[in-house]
């Protein structure tokens, strides 16, 4: 009978080997497919024709922003544990 410490497993059987080799091979293929994406395409180019549509939705997201000021600094001031601050 054969003890424990002379009997050998295969290796793809320890669940060491797959944490080992699984972790930095899946990292590297997420790298490879992420950087596919980036390179594959390009960002769209804004023309002329549409330019005042899209400094009318610039508008309108800076208008949205100035009313959600409230908001903003509610969570402000919850995230500051409820410490009054002077204004400047």
């Amino acid at each position: 009978m054969q003890n424990d410490l002379t009997r050998h497993k295969p290796a793809w059987v320890e669940p060491y080997l797959w944490l080992v080799v699984g972790l930095p091979v899946s990292s590297v293929l997420a790298c490879l497919v992420t950087g596919l994406l980036v390179f594959s395409r390009s960002d769209a180019v804004v023309s002329e024709e549409r330019m005042p549509q899209a400094q009318a939705l610039a508008q309108e997201l800076r208008s949205a922003t100035d009313a959600s000021l409230p908001a903003v600094v509610g969570r402000n001031h919850s995230a500051s544990g409820g410490l009054r601050h002077a204004k400047p």
